[in-house]
């Protein structure tokens, strides 16, 4: 079984993806190791790059100019990932549903977005009991006693700190297989309704939804 770690970049307005980054995990010997990286700017097709974007990524239009469209990096993304079984992990809700949204809009595959487990969440149950409260990647880091790693909201230097947190907790977490097509998903989960971190603001997991209804 594969672990594939991932994180994704996206657009302010309607949350296209803009940047993929993702960590192959397999165990050994009992224990979580890196094997290999992947990472892919996208050309968004309906939203523009803004300068907030560009200052809380350090992603620029000269990035994203010449990058694949999303069906070509998505393709990408999914042929390095290959035939064997995964988990897909990500941190947070998010992600999976811009995967979902951003597929569906440009009209690509779904079947593949399976065996989705929340690592923010599984963290955040671990190391909290307070209801509704999610560690921000930051904090968890340091609550690990680990320091960051590359550069904040850079998509494979998040995943490859997700990853980081993930060998960490590995062996304390079940991980869950699960369909996740649009339509078999279950939209608003008890769990996932409340999204706060006390050091980081987070926009709501939900956001790029509206592209869908527009």
């Amino acid at each position: 079984m594969q672990y594939i770690v991932y994180d994704l970049e996206m657009t302010n307005r309607l949350s296209e993806i803009i940047e993929i980054g993702a960590i192959r995990m397999i165990e050994v010997d009992g224990e979580l190791k890196i094997l290999d990286t992947f990472q892919s700017f996208v050309q968004p097709k309906m939203d523009k790059l803004n300068t907030r974007i560009t200052n809380l990524t350090g992603i620029t239009k000269k990035d994203l100019i010449s990058a694949p469209v999303y069906t070509e990096a998505i393709e990408n993304f999914r042929s390095w990932i290959g035939v064997e079984d995964y988990y897909l992990c990500s941190w947070g809700p998010e992600d999976k549903w811009a995967l979902i949204t951003d597929s569906t809009f440009h009209k690509a595959e779904t079947d593949w977005i399976v065996n989705h487990n929340d690592l923010q969440f599984h963290f955040s149950i671990l190391h909290d009991s307070e209801k509704g409260f999610r560690y921000g990647l930051s904090r968890a880091l340091q609550t690990m006693e680990l320091d960051y790693e590359g550069s904040k909201h850079r998509a494979l230097d998040d995943a490859i700190n997700t990853a980081r947190i993930l060998a960490k907790i590995y062996r304390k977490i079940k991980f869950v297989k699960n369909p996740t097509s649009f339509l078999e998903s279950k939209l608003f989960e008890p769990e996932k309704l409340v999204y706060k971190t006390k050091s980081e603001v987070n926009e709501s997991p939900f956001a790029s939804l509206s592209k869908l209804f527009n």
